[in-house]
């Protein structure tokens, strides 16, 4: 914490350990047994235990239905230049953070920062090659994937209670940050995504998300029939761990992207190796065909990509509906005078889902979906309605989570807000053990924290 407190740019990572990781128990040293379930039996080899981790993780088995995929219904793609600069390459490089963890290829952001000016003209040399012959280099596809324990977990016996941080080689981060660019760029020129898809675009971002969604609720409210609006929000299991390679590309190409960037993603995603480092073993490495790094920023605007067609299908509908996507967050808005319409609309939009999935490799947590309402008048409508998808049974409640955000049926603030004032008595709590155990100088630093940090995390959101 002193080395911290001495540098200014330091200043966000001790902001970074005063919201999330001294608020965390002390992790394990030593990794329990596992299992897959309650019905599984206990391991306890390490080989036992990465091939059970792998099975979970890295699962490639597809029984999507890609009958339906052809290249005849294909457009002109966008053309433009595919030449990589020396002002891209410098943005590039100077853009990456340093001080981050070393990956398989040992090369340190800080080291390539500070010999940029010797690097420069063989880096654009190499990555104009791999870019010109559509190739994503085989070293640039290894990894190293450390299996972290999921914080607030009481067992860690299940594998359901592990999550994964995977390290990448940073030629292949700045090489795919030049592709996000210029994929974004062909993206808001031509709108080859929905108005209501967000993250990973340029300007939509949370804010702009949660504005619309209470915008449009506002404007339902206002109308002069009276609506009752329900939000069924849809629970995608491994988003970015079960991505469908071969719909991914088809649907880059449908949507008109540039033959280069579509040929370079069809390299860039086969024959990725990751190696698992668990318990402080690593393991050898292992080919991973389904996967898309969630690590990857240019897994963000694939995904958008990859389930652009779900937003179409259910606005082609036509029905009392809006649809807003921030990644792999989709929620569900059905608007109508009765509430038995409204049931029998999500249970079609539902239906519409549930084929999209099937062409698409894609599962729905059903048990995990969240339904909620909102209205000015809460008398005039049965408000504990349940719908039947599936299996499950979906009660609604009175107030949900998006986004960060509470939302009550009313659109008032109180349930965040309580949320807010037990983050900030823990928050504060932990500054004032840093004043009394720490060094004196830390105090200035705190206090830059709070002011910094802590008041503006209070206040964000405050404009919606």
């Amino acid at each position: 914490m002193h080395e911290l407190s001495d540098a200014l740019k330091s200043i966000w990572r001790f902001a970074k350990w005063v919201r999330i990781e001294s608020q965390l128990s002390k992790k394990l040293s030593q990794f329990l047994s596992l299992k897959r379930d309650d019905t599984d039996h206990m391991t306890t080899t390490f080989e036992k235990k990465i091939k059970m981790l792998q099975g979970k993780f890295f699962s490639s088995f597809s029984q999507a239905d890609v009958n339906n995929i052809s290249d005849s219904f294909i457009s002109l793609t966008i053309s433009s230049n595919s030449r990589i600069s020396k002002n891209e390459m410098k943005r590039v490089i100077r853009q990456i953070k340093v001080n981050k963890a070393l990956n398989i290829s040992e090369i340190s952001n800080k080291a390539l920062q500070a010999n940029l000016t010797e690097l420069i003209s063989v880096l654009m040399s190499l990555f104009n090659v791999c870019v010109i012959h559509k190739y994503h280099s085989k070293q640039f596809k290894k990894t190293q994937t450390i299996v972290l324990c999921k914080s607030k977990k009481s067992d860690y016996i299940d594998l359901k209670t592990y999550r994964l941080i995977v390290l990448l080689v940073i030629m292949s981060k700045a090489l795919e940050s030049i592709m996000i660019k210029r994929l974004s760029d062909i993206t808001e020129t031509h709108h080859m995504l929905l108005n209501a898809q967000m993250r990973a675009r340029c300007k939509r971002f949370v804010i702009l998300t949660l504005n619309l969604l209470v915008n449009q609720v506002h404007i339902m409210w206002d109308c002069k029939i009276k609506y009752v609006i329900f939000m069924l929000n849809l629970n995608v299991v491994k988003a970015f761990d079960w991505v469908l390679h071969i719909r991914l590309l088809h649907t880059l190409k449908m949507r008109r992207t540039s033959s280069y960037i579509v040929e370079w993603a069809c390299s860039f995603l086969k024959n990725r190796e990751t190696s698992l480092i668990f318990n402080e073993q690593m393991s050898t490495m292992r080919e991973i065909n389904a996967d898309t790094s969630q690590e990857s920023f240019i897994s963000l605007i694939f995904f958008l990509f990859f389930n652009a067609s779900l937003i179409e299908k259910c606005k082609a509908l036509k029905i009392k509906i809006e649809v807003l996507n921030f990644v792999d967050d989709i929620n569900i808005l059905v608007y109508d005078r009765f509430i038995e319409e409204i049931c029998k609309t999500l249970s079609k939009t539902h239906d519409v889902c549930a084929k999209w999935a099937w062409t698409h490799d894609t599962t729905f947590a059903s048990e995990k979906y969240e339904l909620t309402h909102f209205t000015r008048k809460s008398r005039k409508f049965d408000m504990m309605t349940s719908i039947q998808i599936e299996s499950s049974v979906i009660k609604s409640k009175s107030d949900v989570q998006v986004l960060e955000i509470q939302l009550n049926m009313k659109l008032q603030w109180d349930a965040h807000l309580q949320q807010i004032e037990v983050s900030h008595v823990t928050r504060m709590l932990t500054l004032s053990h840093l004043e009394v155990f720490t060094w004196e100088a830390i105090f200035t630093k705190a206090k830059q924290v709070y002011s910094a940090v802590m008041r503006s995390e209070n206040a964000f959101k405050a404009s919606i």
